[in-house]
């Protein structure tokens, strides 16, 4: 398991009942108690929709509320902290302490609550669970049988002490968790405010927010660049935009609508510019996802071809039209979001725009001083996050879980529905189970997938799904290599494809047209030459395995093209034009750099991701560059990645973005000499 680049160190003031990110309380001078929380320690405050689903949890479990109450779950009182879980489990802290956890269970869709040692004692006193007494245990011990899948029962000894947790799996009461007894519970003295909390963390508070626009001002100065944030209508791109404002700036505020956002999410963006006077910028996907998600099926974890179609192309399409000589962009990244991010740096570039500078003023900040600064300057936040939301953005976001997705289809039942039917019909075409949908395994496209069989071995699923029969039912093409021996390989293509699906793309892979005739073409390329009758492939030299799946890629991509554009977008020497909706490369201007393949949707995930691996499984090549195992495949989109890398400075661009990967075509000259 990857380790946290960056996390968080938490106190807790027991005088004035707050959370502390600095040992002292900056109201009371008190020295904090630091906190023992699971690793990055990203806290924040439950919203009343979060109390509502703890109250869920809690009727499940017991039957009644009650522990509410007595545990003083409230707003501004309550404060929530992930852990790891095959779905979504938060603990819950209160008075600085854990006072149990809520999980969202799949199997029945409700979420329930988890004892600790402190619920635990209220529960025994409450008689809400079943008290087994032994003077020590093992885990795992099997204490008596059970009629209740899932129910808890707390273990004591001859003194009444809480010494373990048990849960009823499989028909037996086993012990679950070694507990130690909390003692006597004290009472929470006072009932804290985010005015609190303001006052109590204030010389750490004021130091963040200070950091954060001194950079923004200086850096902004530094590198003259017209000044853009990225709104995605979240709490971390709010205050990113307010901070941008603080600093000084104009921005420009650039919003990606995927056409899968939830209404509230566009009327915060639309409330956000009309309030600060700001120019807004759309980069819109408008029906792109629904259009194309019968060519591509549902999007997956492996499987993100939906960034490329609804993000990546609208953006730099933006970009591109408005900012052709670079910008300085602003994005609410949090190091605390993602072990990935945890481990970036305050500047960077994206690989897809070489001449946009990024720089996120919020790197270091947690939740907790997310809502803070919120709070302090009234900012007027998504609704979402009061009904439970965690995340804002595609509502059917692959990378959620089926706590978010259960969210969404109690409070957008018609929205969710019609993604519901979708996933049907594709369940049916793959001739998957219904499983396939309830428990969102689609999640994922390799059926082996880490992930996906942990969810399956928990439910019960002991053999994966077959590879080969869900890749093949995604596509309506067949290809296999028939023969391969040395420096020749022989590619089978069925049903049968155009010749200018190759013939109108032969610069793109480094050939040119030796001879044609009306049933074949014939390529001459660096070191190899291809044939193309339109069923077959036949590909001699010592680059065979490398051409052909430049070809295969180059030619599925031209026969599924689905006009998203994004090859127009990105080719640094616009060699690439549309007629009657089909791709045409213009050869005297085309430099063979290969990154119209690199980003093309069709190409990069389609044909990757799901024709390759098809159509070099089992050949003769066995376990080589050629096999089913991808290694060449990877090896070449790995090569068009690194030509894409520019080296972060923080010095203004003066030449027009694009341009820049001019560079590559020299890079790919001297690599070929």
């Amino acid at each position: 398991m990857r380790k946290w680049g960056y996390r968080v160190r938490l106190y807790w003031c027991t005088n004035c009942n707050v959370p502390l990110r600095q040992k002292r309380c900056s109201r009371c001078g008190d020295k904090g108690r630091e906190l023992s929380i699971i690793e990055p320690g990203d806290i924040r405050p439950a919203f009343n929709g979060d109390i509502d689903i703890i109250k869920e949890a809690l009727l499940t479990e017991f039957g009644t509320d009650v522990l509410l109450k007595e545990l003083n779950i409230a707003p501004e009182a309550t404060f929530l902290n992930k852990v790891p879980h095959y779905d979504d489990m938060k603990n819950v802290i209160v008075g600085g302490i854990i006072v149990g956890r809520f999980f969202f269970d799949p199997k029945i869709m409700k979420w329930r609550w988890r004892l600790n040692s402190y619920s635990a004692r209220v529960a025994i006193d409450y008689g809400l669970v079943k008290v087994f007494r032994r003077e020590r245990v093992k885990p795992l011990e099997i204490l008596s049988d059970s009629d209740l899948e899932g129910e808890q029962a707390v273990v004591t000894d001859s003194k009444g002490k809480i010494i373990a947790l048990a849960i009823a799996k499989k028909g037996k009461f086993r012990v679950q968790t070694l507990l130690n007894d909390p003692g006597e519970i004290e009472q929470l003295k006072r009932r804290a405010s985010f005015d609190d909390i303001i006052k109590c963390n204030d010389d750490y508070f004021r130091s963040l927010i200070s950091r954060s626009i001194q950079h923004l001002a200086l850096f902004s100065e530094k590198v003259k660049l017209p000044v853009v944030c990225s709104f995605s209508g979240g709490k971390d791109s709010l205050v990113a935009l307010h901070l941008a404002l603080e600093a000084g700036l104009e921005p420009t505020v650039l919003f990606n609508d995927t056409g899968l956002e939830l209404p509230p999410t566009i009327e915060n963006v639309n409330l956000i510019v009309s309030k600060f006077s700001l120019r807004l910028l759309l980069a819109s996907a408008g029906n792109a996802f629904w259009e194309f998600v019968d060519i591509f099926g549902p999007p997956a974890k492996d499987f993100r071809w939906c960034c490329k179609v609804l993000k990546l192309s609208r953006i730099a399409a933006v970009y591109k039209e408005h900012f052709p000589n670079g910008a300085l962009v602003v994005i609410g990244q949090r190091a605390l979001e993602s072990v990935d991010r945890s481990w970036s740096g305050r500047v960077w570039r994206n690989k897809w725009l070489p001449a946009v500078l990024n720089t996120s003023p919020i790197q270091e900040w947690d939740q907790l001083m997310i809502w803070m600064y919120i709070y302090q300057n009234k900012l007027p936040y998504n609704i979402l996050y009061d009904k439970g939301f965690d995340r804002i953005g595609c509502y059917l976001c692959p990378a959620a879980n089926i706590a978010e997705y259960h969210i969404v289809s109690i409070n957008y039942p018609e929205l969710w529905e019609r993604w519901i039917k979708v996933l049907n019909v594709w369940k049916e075409k793959l001739n998957v189970g219904e499983e396939w949908v309830r428990y969102h395994l689609w999640r994922w496209l390799n059926p082996k997938a880490q992930g996906r069989r942990r969810l399956e071995i928990w439910l019960g699923i002991r053999e994966p799904s077959s590879i080969e029969k869900e890749y093949s039912r995604r596509i309506s093409y067949s290809v296999k290599v028939s023969a391969r021996e040395n420096n020749a390989i022989e590619v089978r293509i069925w049903p049968k494809l155009p010749l200018e699906s190759l013939k109108t793309q032969a610069k793109v892979i480094q050939c040119m047209i030796a001879e044609e005739s009306s049933s074949y073409i014939k390529l001459r390329c660096h070191d190899a030459s291809l044939h193309f009758n339109g069923e077959k492939l036949l590909i001699e030299g010592q680059e065979a395995c490398a051409t052909a799946v430049s070809a295969i890629k180059a030619i599925f991509r031209w026969q599924l093209c689905i006009n998203c554009k994004s090859c127009l977008i990105w080719c640094p020497s616009k060699a690439i034009v549309f007629r009657n909706k089909k791709l045409e490369v213009l050869s005297y201007a085309c430099k063979s750099c290969g990154i119209c393949l690199e980003v093309c949707p069709v190409a990069d995930m389609l044909i990757n991701k799901v024709l390759m691996p098809l159509a070099f499984s089992g050949s003769s090549a066995g376990d080589t560059e050629c096999s089913s195992n991808e290694n060449e495949i990877l090896k070449a989109v790995s090569y068009y990645r690194a030509l894409r890398k520019v080296k972060v400075s923080e010095e203004a661009e003066q030449e027009p973005a694009y341009d820049r990967i001019s560079e590559f075509f020299s890079l790919r000259t001297q690599e070929n000499k």
